[in-house]
């Protein structure tokens, strides 16, 4: 079989849910954008979301998809342990197909601050290699990331903002120091319907493309029960270059 080259992978990576996963890993699906909740101590939470991307370049269309399961464990009421495990897929003009296991991501959240408003968290995480670097399915090494992360509640509307670092160690020559900021609004009419809007930028690690890559996305999520959801989403690139437009689907369970 043959593999996509280190060139092509780096370009095709640009703008899909692989590296969007580098700057928010394990965000509340559809979102990009992570609040400051947690689970509270002895609690689970799981989630099976799955995101497409299509991307049309001169040399045709290239697609990739992610689909992730995430489990998160309540050690303390204000602390979160989370692991993430995704299967990637990946197809670019004139090469071969390629999918299988992506970069486990492990994370942790602290919510140090609660106002009766406002409160705040840290979110450190890692990649670890386990993703094929020679297919394009993984970085090849280790990555960390830490964000602080802020919420505002003022019923029937929140408003969340992220901002973060990633040490992107990878064998590419891509940048290694990369930032990200984001912020979302979410709107609930009703108990069953949470309406979300998400926009954000990040530094691109590859140095062929454009400096900064952004995005706004949305979605919503229905609220089956207190602990079911089932959310919808659609994300579209902005920087300059090739759109990538991205589908996304997820369900949550909690208990």
């Amino acid at each position: 079989m043959t593999l996509l080259s280190t060139s092509s992978v780096s370009r095709f990576c640009v703008g899909t849910s692989l590296c969007l996963a580098a700057t928010a890993a394990m965000a509340a699906h559809p979102l990009v954008s992570d609040d400051t909740g947690t689970q509270g101590k002895g609690h689970s939470q799981f989630e099976l979301s799955t995101d497409r991307d299509r991307t049309r370049t001169d040399a045709g269309v290239e697609r990739a998809q992610s689909t992730a399961a995430t489990y998160s464990y309540g050690v303390h009421d204000d602390v979160d342990l989370g692991i993430s495990v995704p299967h990637v897929y990946q197809r670019a003009p004139g090469e071969a197909r390629q999918q299988g296991l992506g970069d486990v991501a492990l994370q942790a959240k602290w919510r140090f601050h609660a106002g009766e408003r406002w409160s705040l968290a840290l979110k450190p995480a890692v990649t670890l290699p386990s993703g094929s670097h020679g297919k394009g399915l993984g970085n090849g090494r280790a990555t960390t990331a830490l964000h602080l992360l802020a919420q505002y509640e003022a019923e029937p509307v929140t408003w969340l903002v992220n901002v973060g670092g990633t040490h992107n160690n990878n064998r590419d020559g891509q940048h290694k120091a990369l930032w990200s900021a984001s912020t979302a609004l979410l709107y609930t009419p009703h108990a069953d319907w949470t309406l979300a809007f998400d926009i954000g930028a990040n530094r691109n690690p590859d140095r062929e493309g454009p400096r900064t890559q952004s995005y706004a996305l949305l979605g919503g999520i229905y609220h089956l029960n207190k602990d079911v959801d089932l959310d919808l989403g659609y994300r579209r690139s902005l920087q300059s270059g090739p759109v990538t437009h991205t589908l996304g689907a997820g369900l949550t369970v909690r208990w």
